[in-house]
């Protein structure tokens, strides 16, 4: 197996990682990138709620050159439908019908374009009663890998989003701000993500050559990580059976943001698992040192009246008697969903000091507890 060198160290620090991607709302419901979720959302702005600007059908019209006064469009007469049933029962996905025009909407997001247009064009063809121009277009990502098909131009997400960014300003100038400008930037963004034009998630051509030059080195430096976190599991349950011998300890194990690992202990002794203590360690962004800190919380359940222990931990946290050892600098004391949660760091913050450290917070907690009628 190959070494864990200074020299593969080195060139694993200089590697740039990716920034990850800020979470969108319509992202966050899971299924955003569904096609009929999606195609509901491009109807809503095209006007299919006359309560809801049409935005988003200026940027279209302008995709598909439609010779109309786009700025001064008249929607009165204006309907959007989604899902339209043609004579021999097949299904459009956006009929857009205006006094002046017409265009029918093809929406994909991942699957393939392989429809019966003839269907669609007879069906969009039969539904003018004003002379006006049907215009047909396919919406759908940059990388969904299609063909070309006649008459359909391909409108992709990334040309109808910088038409639609382009006009936000002047469309949205005049109507007065509200949750719709909200709602139809975060739309905006939302297709953005769904394009494929944005790479950042994923991995460079430079980190995957790193990769695959040293995936034994990688595999060795994971298997080090996992055991290093069970030292440190094992440090922490050791140093917690100084002050709790008699007790069995369940464990678990969280992950957090800016590679945090916290290691969450919870004596039995003190309740059904509501009540118990962290310790934490995390590389300092300066040094790329390990640090530590050590968290406790208090459930409700066990101690009923936190409310009124919240408020002396606040009055008596800057005394020499309360965690001597524990930084008062900074700390963190504060009720969350039935929890008094306290948070300090050390001095230093070394691993022997957050043991320390460690030890008087379960001393705090015990303490606290037997007040509250426990018997430990």
């Amino acid at each position: 197996m190959q070494e864990l060198t200074e020299e593969f160290f080195q060139q694993l620090i200089n590697l740039t990682r990716h920034k990850a991607r800020e979470t969108n709302f319509y992202t966050s419901g899971g299924t955003g990138y569904l096609e009929n979720p999606t195609s509901d959302l491009l109807a809503l702005f095209m006007g299919r709620q006359h309560d809801v600007p049409c935005w988003l059908l200026k940027a279209l019209m302008e995709c598909l050159d439609i010779d109309y006064n786009i700025d001064e469009l008249d929607i009165t007469s204006l309907e959007v439908t989604r899902e339209a049933r043609t004579a021999d029962g097949k299904y459009l996905d956006i009929i857009i019908w205006h006094q002046d025009f017409l265009i029918g909407i093809e929406h994909k997001t991942i699957s393939a374009i392989n429809n019966p247009f003839a269907s669609y064009e007879k069906h969009l063809n039969s539904l003018t009663d004003n002379k006006q121009d049907v215009y047909f277009c396919i919406i759908a990502p940059d990388n969904l890998l299609s063909t070309l098909t006649e008459g359909w131009p391909l409108v992709k997400y990334s040309k109808l989003i910088a038409k639609a960014r382009n006009r936000q300003g002047k469309d949205q100038a005049n109507t007065a701000f509200g949750k719709w400008h909200i709602f139809y930037s975060e739309f905006l963004n939302h297709l953005h993500d769904l394009s494929g034009t944005d790479n950042t998630m994923l991995m460079n051509a430079e980190n995957q050559i790193f990769v695959k030059d040293h995936f034994t080195q990688l595999l060795k430096a994971q298997a080090l990580l996992k055991d290093f976190e069970d030292a440190m599991i094992a440090e922490a349950k050791k140093t917690l059976a100084q002050v709790l011998p008699d007790t069995n300890i369940t464990q678990r194990i969280n992950n957090w943001p800016g590679d945090y690992k916290a290691i969450h202990l919870a004596p039995e002794c003190w309740g059904q698992g509501g009540t118990g203590v962290s310790l934490v360690y995390y590389p300092d962004a300066g040094t790329q040192t390990l640090k530590y800190y050590v968290n406790g919380w208090i459930n409700s359940i066990d101690y009923p009246e936190l409310s009124a222990l919240h408020e002396e931990v606040i009055i008596c946290k800057k005394s020499a008697d309360f965690l001597p050892s524990a930084n008062k600098n900074d700390p963190d004391i504060y009720l969350k969903n039935k929890e008094l949660m306290l948070s300090f760091g050390t001095n230093e913050g070394s691993l022997d000091e957050a043991k320390i450290l460690l030890i008087e917070m379960a001393n705090f907690i015990s303490g606290t507890l037997k007040h509250a009628g426990h018997s430990l």
